[in-house]
């Protein structure tokens, strides 16, 4: 048998038509039929069943082709090995990065690594925590970078940096130097949407709860630009990272004040899987990431870290 049965059998199980399988695979329909045949008689066993429409994969066949499909993932994770062995970064890396980040970090670093390895190719992906998790599972992504820590199975992680959390008001904060918790008026606190991560770990910060839903005017978002908006035209306040403050301009720089509770920061870490491909690649992505940020970031001390809940 070879791994192009195997990939014609497992496409041919995904569409359940020989005429569309064989369009998505770009071969005519007689070729797919005879090497699924070929297949079938080498190995003894009936794949399908033909009569149905859509073609039924048999029990015995079920069995087959999802040891097959473990077989077809190991052999592309080979070529890739085989594909980083070589001295030049020639190839692509799929990143997911969460939203509350993406839009401040990706271009700190991204110009000084592709003018140094103009061969290295970078898919960025803006995914949810949890899309960027089950990205890295299934290897639909090389690697993502969301806040951590994370307790997750099969999945690891390598801390880059740690972000503070400001509070942004529409008022110029004159001579003041922090702002306390219980200070903010919960009727203006601008927050995102809930399911997102950054959302909870403000919620570990102040009781998001407080926020009233029957105030005349809400905004449910899932961008933090969005929500700096929001406070620049109808008053009030938000929270944010510490690297969005890198994108305001002079005067939205003096609406922005540290939280007098403490050194609370949020952790942001590169997750790959325990049996991550591309390694030359993730660790380059790694090194430009921290060459390109504020330097006092790449250190915890005195900060302390807020869940952001993720299992």
């Amino acid at each position: 048998m070879t791994l192009n049965q195997l990939e014609y059998a497992l496409c041919l199980r995904a569409i359940g038509s020989f005429v569309k399988a064989a369009e998505k695979l770009r071969i005519s329909q007689p070729a797919l039929s005879a090497q699924i045949k070929k297949l079938e008689e080498e190995i003894g066993i009936k794949l399908f069943n033909r009569t149905s429409s859509p073609i039924e994969v048999t029990n015995d066949g079920a069995r087959f082709l999802d040891r097959s499909d473990h077989i077809l993932t190991d052999a592309k994770r080979l070529l890739r090995f085989s594909q980083e062995l070589h001295t030049s970064f020639i190839g692509t890396l799929k990143v997911g990065v969460i939203p509350t980040l993406a839009p401040y970090l990706v271009p700190l670093f991204i110009p000084a690594l592709l003018k140094d390895y103009p061969d290295f190719r970078i898919d960025i992906y803006e995914y949810t925590t949890e899309q960027v998790i089950s990205g890295v599972r299934n290897g639909s992504l090389d690697v993502g970078i969301i806040s951590t820590p994370l307790t997750s199975p099969g999945i690891r992680y390598e801390v880059l940096f740690y972000e503070r959390f400001y509070a942004y008001s529409s008022e110029d904060t004159g001579n003041r130097t922090n702002l306390e918790i219980n200070e903010i008026n919960y009727d203006e606190l601008w927050i995102l949407n809930e399911g997102n991560c950054f959302r909870d770990q403000v919620n570990d910060i102040c009781n998001v709860s407080k926020v009233r839903e029957t105030r005349q005017f809400n905004y449910r978002s899932n961008s933090i630009d969005a929500l700096i908006r929001i406070v620049d035209q109808k008053g009030g306040i938000t929270i944010l990272p510490e690297l969005c403050l890198l994108s305001l301009d002079e005067v939205q720089e003096e609406r922005v004040l540290p939280l007098a509770s403490g050194l609370k920061a949020r952790e942001i870490s590169l997750i790959m899987t325990k049996q991550y491909d591309k390694e030359r690649f993730i660790y380059k992505l790694q090194e430009y990431i921290k060459k390109n940020i504020p330097k006092h970031m790449l250190s915890s001390d005195n900060y302390e870290v807020v869940d952001p809940q993720i299992s």
